[in-house]
């Protein structure tokens, strides 16, 4: 296999749309990794894309809680776990998309008198792990060409009311890419905002807000599967500029 195409949180939404477009795009010789807490519906992803791709790629499935405490080592472990030094060595090209997440509501105090160490270990400590991991993994040295993709929100640039724990984690993780795109400027580094979608997480909004209600309600939003198309043709095109944002 030439290429490895990581996505995590795959198993549902935007993860599983974006899985399943890169599957029909890159649909030869390329090595997948799927990483998700739902291994029944990880399967079931798998099962569509071996016969998307006709059995032509290699699919690779862990079930995983991000918001378990894992260190660096411990992703590392999980790559080195999943390929052999012989498959690294042939891969030409990396595409990893960071999609996992959660949605948290509540006031700063509510938020704080949770697991605020937890909530941040999903969105954004478990990421810069595993990013670390990967890149030390394959190195730029070992396989130059690579595009990390993190899957970023509008709040990461605006203040909500009762949306601080979001609104800091998704801050953070686009900061932590934009620093990566400095360190390492041979690679492809994007933040890509996919809008407002339609996935479990919009339907947990719309319990907390009348206009995300009314908007779902209406269609006004966006399929899972036009943002994922939307940005694999982003990431084919290669025309941005390293460490920029993107909006769907």
């Amino acid at each position: 296999m030439k290429r490895l195409i990581i996505v995590t949180g795959s198993s549902r939404g935007i993860g599983r749309s974006i899985a399943l477009e890169l599957n029909r795009i890159y649909d030869r010789e390329s090595a997948f990794l799927l990483l998700a807490r739902d291994l029944d519906s990880l399967e079931s992803v798998k099962n569509q894309m071996v016969i998307d791709s006709e059995a032509k790629n290699q699919i690779h499935l862990v079930q995983i809680d991000f918001s378990a405490q894992y260190e660096m080592t411990d992703y590392f472990s999980i790559l080195k776990n999943t390929f052999t030094s012989t498959q690294v060595e042939k891969f030409r090209e990396v595409i990893a998309i960071y999609n996992h997440g959660t949605l948290e509501f509540g006031s700063v105090s509510l938020i704080a008198q949770e697991n605020l160490r937890q909530k941040f270990e999903t969105n954004l400590f478990s990421i810069w792990s595993f990013l670390s991991a990967l890149n030390l993994f394959i190195p730029a040295t070992l396989t130059p060409k690579q595009t990390h993709v993190n899957i970023s929100s509008g709040y990461a640039n605006e203040p909500v009311a009762n949306w601080s724990g979001h609104c800091c984690a998704r801050s953070a993780r686009d900061m932590l890419f934009k620093c990566f795109a400095l360190e390492q400027p041979g690679f492809k580094i994007l933040n890509y905002e996919p809008g407002i979608v339609y996935t479990d997480m919009l339907k947990q909004a719309c319990q907390f807000s009348t206009d995300y209600k009314e908007g779902y309600n209406n269609g006004k939003f966006t399929k899972p599967e036009d943002t994922a198309r939307k940005l694999v043709e982003i990431i084919r095109a290669n025309t941005f500029a390293t460490g920029s944002k993107i909006k769907f």
